[in-house]
């Protein structure tokens, strides 16, 4: 099997464990999710080496998570334990009022204060910060995806990249940098969002690139890009992203956003009950898993 085909996945918000740690767990969700897709166990063998992580997070907070939180949880998933959370059903009222809290807090942040918990408080800052470039940390952690990213597009490796949460708006603007400040002529052939706040009119106006105008408002190195939110999930608020993208069809900088917002039921839960938001699920789900693996074994992949 061609080393061609590489995956880089940028990691969402909030303390991760050691990436050595954090990565084999990661794929044993791809593992699970591809065996529910068919495919043959034959088929992922070595794979796991071409999936790598552009790990952000200890930079950013400055401590690692303790995986033995999350491990005993992804085990339950993986046991298939999880699968009552997975019956696709009516979104509950809870999912819907923390969603409309995001969103309140998105088109008017003033109120935030008023509506918003704690938790959602503290991720609203955590973006907040990025955003502002405190100490230069948004520089800081996009170069930890170019770091990534360097050694494979120098050999000449097609790669996808895969953000999740607050990871997927962190690789897009490393995108915008890569394209329209750097000048540097490699171009991303799949672009993968998993639970992403793109949608959010917070993040639009922040994004690097939002102050310019006509195609350079855009990056202009994304050859195809594929949207999937799961059913639940209250950090994609917005649900589709080729509406709020169009500029890039406008500009001919892409053909379109191929949204997934439909048919993606996490079976991820912890003691507080089910977190359709958390990667672990994503990767778990036949779709995304497949997705990864047709990449990594040198097939086109599909999402409908």
């Amino acid at each position: 099997m061609s080393d061609i085909r590489q995956v880089i996945f940028v990691t969402g918000m909030n303390p991760k464990p050691l990436p050595a740690e954090h990565r084999p767990l990661l794929w044993r969700c791809i593992e699970g999710g591809a065996r529910q897709a068919g495919v043959p166990a034959g088929e992922l063998a070595g794979m796991d080496r071409r999936f790598h992580m552009a790990a952000w997070n200890h930079l950013y907070y400055g401590a690692y998570a303790d995986i033995g939180i999350d491990r005993p949880w992804v085990e339950h998933m993986l046991r298939g334990e999880g699968q009552q959370y997975c019956a696709p059903e009516p979104e509950r009222v809870p999912v819907l009022w923390t969603r409309f809290k995001y969103m309140l807090g998105d088109v008017m942040p003033w109120l935030a204060d008023t509506f918003a918990d704690a938790e959602i408080q503290g991720r609203l800052k955590d973006i907040s910060r990025y955003f502002q470039n405190s100490a230069g940390i948004g520089t800081q952690v996009r170069a930890v995806v170019k770091r990534a990213l360097a050694p494979l597009v120098e050999r000449g490796a097609e790669i996808m990249l895969l953000g999740h949460s607050l990871g997927s708006v962190i690789a897009y603007d490393t995108l915008w940098e890569m394209s329209r400040i750097d000048r540097h002529s490699w171009r991303c052939p799949l672009f993968v969002t998993l639970g992403s706040p793109l949608g959010m009119y917070y993040i639009q106006r922040r994004l690097l690139g939002h102050g310019d105008s006509g195609a350079r408002r855009y990056p202009d190195n994304i050859d195809r890009w594929i949207n999937i939110a799961a059913t639940g999930d209250v950090i994609a608020t917005d649900r589709h992203l080729d509406n709020d993208f169009r500029g890039m069809r406008k500009y001919h900088l892409l053909d379109g956003i191929e949204d997934v917002a439909a048919g993606v039921h996490s079976c991820f839960a912890t003691a507080e009950g089910p977190n359709a938001h958390r990667c672990f699920g994503y990767f778990f789900h036949p779709l995304v898993a497949k997705l990864v693996v047709d990449w990594l074994g040198g097939k086109q992949p599909r999402v409908t």
